[in-house]
């Protein structure tokens, strides 16, 4: 762990920050970004000199001794956590921000960039790309989840890549401490974080495994499409929209979809876990094409830098130097990297084309393509395409530069040793290779030249007459011996295509350098032309001969490459702005025509939908080319709706892709309960069946509550047949019951309902109802000879009241009465009528 910082640099903001150095060890060269929660700064590993980066927390965030110790103890987890695909934490410490003290910690450099990087400079990635992805980043999760690590807040920003290609998953553990107070009352969420959440955090829930596994899917998603699904307006409504909702994916993403969206479900334990995604990306892959390089940002000059500066040898270590064995002098310091070694000195086994390309880009690198003339679309590809299952690397400039710098390296090893040498003592083209004892006399009489020497003889005569400066034939005396010293410079051989330019431009000062040469040399010396050969310079005519042929081939060569017909491959422009892509092909000769249609596949208006030819194909110059232009997705055809049961309706617009909502339901006396009743557009009430419009337009359905319920009627006192016309009426159902005595209700008439008057009662509901039979008589009993006990109990039994007794309840019966009129037995009277005893 780091403890402290240097007390003798200032604190200070993230402004003031460069050039500060950590803890004795870590010296920050710039600052990456300075955010709500930390500030991101680049620096140099003073001990291991070597490229970091450092997070320093924001004070107000770290002013606690529970963060404090929260922060040690995660700190302590992250760097335990080690795996190819999670970055590496170096270290952590205490040091002070603003003048507050705060907390750091130190995490590997990775200079490829993360994934938002890709998407900020508009790129979008294959589905096999994505895959590929995908599955890293699962390995990191499954790795972290097997020790309990949850991350949190998986982000685009959160994938980043080394200079290496691979990916790393960064913060893990810290994501989620610096995160804990937002995250507290989900609404304070920045938006651009909710957007990866999952439904559980929307709701404020708990989190686990699955949380990441959620946000891998979405980050994969965007990785494609370039849209993250639920995305809102605001923090609210982005994490509202995933609550219950399954996750969008498209068709298009093939085998790919299937994967994401079980990654993506919404309930947490139907999702699958990071070590499941995993092996369906796998099978996934199977079915998908083999991948492109990622576009992957180069590494950032601050990286090279410290890497250049860790691989410079000591003052205390011998610098290599590229003079000869043979060289005694001192070293001179070494050349600038802007030098270029003078033309006439370029290695023998260097190409001319390579050998100009790599001078003019050292020299300005601005204007490289220009010396280097115009390329074919082969042999650019030839050229900066990456190898298979490597990063592609943005910013080409970085690497035409390297492929300068290798060319300087080769033309040092031809150098003369030095400029002196190189002009008077040495032969013209003499180089400090050490070729042996005598490598810079001539060859003895009888001495045959080697055999790579006879196959160079055509190349170095033509070498020799087309650069005058280095090429010029020496001729010299040597005891008696012929000597001619040569030196050359490899030009392109008659197969090998070069740029139509350089070859005239070749051709040319070949024809040039013939003429001055003869000029300069009209009496050669005795030495060749002895007085047994003045009179028949065979060699010589031999010479012209093969100097002028090879001319002539190469102007012809240079005519043809001027006077044929270009041709280009077509780029792959879908999705492309139309303006861009007009002014990518602008130069290529073609006849455009622009035709416009609507596409799903390429929504936006004015990005290019196809073209005919597709990308890849070879179109020569002159020929027509057509841009197929989005005037956005397709139009939808209105369905007919009412009477469809909701599930079908809705079924049928998702299908379209129109949204649908519900109105408030209502009752319908002809449409069942579930079904709709009517809808229309919302933006247009006027639009019917059979209408087109837009993808995402709103269709407001009203859905039936079935039929309105009826109250009852009231059915008191009607005959059987009255009240079964009036239930009809109101498609009720009549029911009769048994009939029952009633007093004031006639005999055949309703005397009860069920339900009461004014029940409300479904369409079809039932209502019972009860006739009257009339009162209820009964016979006045027999009491002769009776007892006042046992009279009571008859008068009872029979459904009579007493209501007084004249005389004793000793007595007998002597009389009884209703209503002070004396009855008989066996007179009727209305059960519970009251009646008056005599006993004596």
């Amino acid at each position: 762990m780091v403890e402290n910082e240097t007390s003798e640099q200032n604190s200070g903001g993230a402004d003031r920050l460069e050039g500060r150095i950590l803890a004795d060890r870590y010296r920050i060269a710039n600052v990456v970004s300075s955010g709500a929660n930390t500030v991101i700064v680049e620096a140099v590993d003073i001990e291991d000199d070597r490229p970091v980066t450092v997070k320093i927390v924001r004070p107000e965030l770290a002013d606690t001794d529970a963060f404090r110790k929260a922060f040690r103890r995660q700190a302590e987890v992250a760097t335990a956590l080690t795996h190819p695909n999670i970055a590496t934490v170096l270290g952590w410490g205490d040091t002070e921000l603003e003048g507050e003290p705060t907390v750091f910690w130190v995490v590997e450099y990775l200079g490829g960039g993360s994934l938002r990087d890709i998407f900020d400079r508009g790129r979008l990635l294959e589905p096999s790309q994505a895959l590929v992805v995908g599955l890293e980043a699962c390995r990191a999760l499954d790795a972290a989840h097997q020790r309990g690590i949850v991350h949190s807040e998986l982000t685009p920003s959160k994938l980043v890549f080394g200079e290496d290609g691979r990916l790393r998953v960064v913060d893990f553990g810290m994501a989620a401490l610096l995160g804990a107070e937002a995250w507290s009352e989900p609404a304070t969420v920045a938006t651009h974080v909710a957007r990866y959440a999952s439904p559980e955090q929307a709701l404020g829930m708990a989190v686990d495994a699955k949380t990441d596994v959620y946000a891998l899917s979405l980050c994969l998603i965007e990785a494609t499409t370039g849209k993250v699904p639920f995305a809102g307006d605001s923090t609210v409504s982005t994490l509202a929209a995933r609550v219950g909702k399954l996750m969008p994916v498209s068709a298009d993403l093939g085998s790919l979809a299937s994967v994401l969206e079980r990654a993506g479900r919404p309930e947490a334990e139907d999702r699958t876990t990071a070590a499941e995604f995993g092996q369906a990306l796998v099978q996934a892959a199977e079915t998908l094409p083999r991948p492109e390089p990622l576009p992957l940002m180069e590494a950032s000059l601050f990286a090279a830098t410290v890497r250049a500066r860790a691989e410079t040898p000591g003052d205390d270590e011998p610098v290599p130097d590229a003079t000869s064995p043979d060289e005694t002098e001192t070293s001179e310091p070494d050349t600038p990297e802007s030098e270029v070694a003078e033309p006439g000195t370029t290695d023998p086994e260097m190409p001319l084309a390579a050998g100009v390309a790599a001078a003019a880009l050292v020299a300005d690198p601005v204007g490289a393509d220009e010396a280097m003339g115009a390329k074919s679309a082969d042999e650019e590809a030839a050229a900066s395409g990456p190898a298979d299952g490597q990063p592609a690397i943005e910013e080409p400039l970085v690497d035409e530069v390297v492929v300068a710098e290798a060319a300087e390296d080769e033309v040092a090893e031809g150098e003369p040793a030095d400029d002196e040498a190189a002009g008077g003592e040495a032969a013209v083209g003499e180089t400090v290779e050490d070729e042996g004892p005598g490598n810079a006399d001539a060859p003895a009489e009888g001495d045959g030249p080697d055999e790579d020497a006879a196959d160079a003889v055509p190349l170095l005569l033509l070498t020799d007459i087309a650069d005058p400066p280095t090429g010029a034939v020496q001729v010299a005396d040597n005891d008696g011996a012929d000597a001619a010293e040569l030196s050359t410079t490899d030009q392109p051989s008659p197969t090998q295509e070069m740029p139509a330019e350089v070859a005239a431009a070749a051709a040319v000062a070949t024809v040039a350098a013939s003429t001055d040469t003869m000029v300069a040399d009209p009496t050669p010396s005795g030495t060749i032309y002895d007085e047994e050969n003045n009179g028949k310079p065979w060699g010589k005519i031999v010479l012209l001969v093969i100097v002028g042929l090879v001319c002539l081939g190469a102007l012809s060569y240079a005519g043809w490459l001027l006077l044929r017909t270009k041709s280009y491959e077509v780029p792959d422009l879908v999705g492309v702005e139309e303006t861009v892509a007009l002014n990518e092909i602008s130069g290529n000769g073609w006849k455009i025509e622009t035709e416009h249609e609507r596409s799903d596949a390429v929504p936006e208006i004015d990005h290019v939908v196809r073209s005919n030819p597709a990308a890849g194909v070879k179109l020569d110059e002159g020929e027509v080319f057509v841009l197929y232009v989005s005037d956005g997705p397709k139009l939808r055809t209105l369905p007919e709706l009412d009477g469809l049961p909701l599930e079908e309706a809705l079924g049928k617009l998702t299908d379209l892709r129109l949204l649908a909502i519900e109105a408030p339901p209502e009752f319908s006396e002809t449409v069942p309960a579930g079904s709709v009743i009517s809808w229309q557009v919302r933006s247009d009430a006027s639009l019917t069946a059979g209408a087109q419009v837009l993808p995402d337009t709103t269709i407001v359905l009203t859905v039936s509550k079935g039929p309105e319920p009826r109250p009852a009627p009231a059915l008191f006192n009607l005959t059987l047949d009255e009240a079964t016309a009036t239930t009809d009426a109101l498609q009720l159902v009549l029911a009769r019951g048994d009939d029952v005595f009633s007093v004031d209700v006639e005999v055949g008439r309703v005397v009860i309902q069920t339900p009461v008057p004014e029940t409300p009662v479904e369409r079809g509901g039932l209502v019972s109802v009860q006739l009257s039979k009339g009162p209820d008589m009964v016979p006045i009993p027999d009491l002769s000879g009776m007892s006042y006990p046992d009279a009571q109990q008859a008068l009872t039994d029979a459904g009579f009241v007493i209501d007084s007794l004249l005389g004793t309840t000793e007595g007998t019966f002597v009389a009884i009465s209703v209503d002070g009129e004396e009855v008989q037995a066996g007179d009727l009277f209305i059960r519970g009528t009251g009646v008056d005893l005599i006993f004596l």
